[in-house]
């Protein structure tokens, strides 16, 4: 009695955590298809009907703009991040070469390291470089960022994996290049997956960095185009909802295409460690 009572407790607590952390997104999808007066004058209702927020948010909002400008730095940052990322896991896992305990050390000191510690330095070196106002300026410290932890968690299950399955592609004659990409490169897609998901949602949704580096109104992330959006639109709040709706979207995207997969990589990390 005492199991089936703790069992049916556990529900109802994970069913009002979904509703708390759920409710809000509905709420703002709601206000997205609503006129100015209905919000204000019925926001928990449905009121009108009205999808033309989305168009004009995207065109007289400019989130189309922004939305491209955050897709191509995530996508570049990305792209850099997971080859470092693999290449430097597999290389610590699999290279025992003398000392590489202590660069692993070293590493992984960047996991002790803010962001809010190194901004000054870092803006006074992309300052000297001319690159204040580029989307270098993003790219760059993005992908430092998102890189220690990430090869910390991905070191740590490429060692979990059989020797035996190297050691018998060795006695085929397989090269160290081809044991990373025909053995150990399928065998990661789990962890490879959680680490995309958490590094694209950290990249999509930054504001400090960008807030600092990016002058340009043209060059402006979707995060900051929101902040000026909300002031364009201060008091079209269906507008405004519409905007964050199309700045949420791609996230969850990019979690259902690989929730397989991140579901397997967080299990695996569970187990193995």
């Amino acid at each position: 009695m005492k199991k089936i009572t703790g069992k049916i407790l556990g529900q109802v607590v994970l069913v009002l955590f979904a509703v708390i952390v759920l409710y809000p997104l509905f709420f703002v999808f709601m206000t997205s298809f609503k006129s100015n007066f209905d919000v204000i004058s019925n926001p928990f209702g449905m009121g009108t009907f009205k999808p033309g927020n989305y168009p004009q948010a995207w065109r007289v909002g400019r989130i189309g703009e922004y939305f491209l400008n955050s897709a191509f730095i995530t996508l570049v940052t990305l792209a850099l991040q997971m080859t470092v990322i693999v290449l430097a896991s597999y290389s610590f896992a699999k290279l025992k070469t003398w000392g590489h305990q202590i660069l692993f050390i070293l590493f992984l000191t960047g996991l002790f390291v803010t962001s809010e510690m190194i901004t000054v330095p870092n803006f006074g070196t992309m300052k000297n470089l001319g690159l204040i106002d580029t989307r270098i300026s993003l790219v760059l410290p993005y992908v430092a960022s998102g890189i220690a932890l990430a090869t910390y968690i991905a070191t740590n299950y490429i060692r979990s994996l059989p020797m035996e399955l190297d050691e018998a592609a060795i006695v085929d004659g397989a090269s160290m290049i081809q044991l990373l990409t025909k053995i150990a490169l399928p065998l990661m897609k789990p962890i490879l997956a959680t680490i995309f998901i958490f590094n694209f949602q950290g990249i999509w949704s930054e504001f400090y960095w960008a807030l600092i580096m990016i002058r340009t109104e043209s060059k402006r992330t979707l995060q900051l185009g929101l902040m000026n959006f909300q002031s364009q639109f201060g008091t079209d709040y269906g507008v405004l909802a519409a905007g964050l709706v199309m700045a949420t979207l791609p996230i969850l995207v990019i979690y259902l295409a690989f929730s397989s997969q991140f579901i397997g990589g967080m299990t695996a990390g569970a187990v193995k460690g």
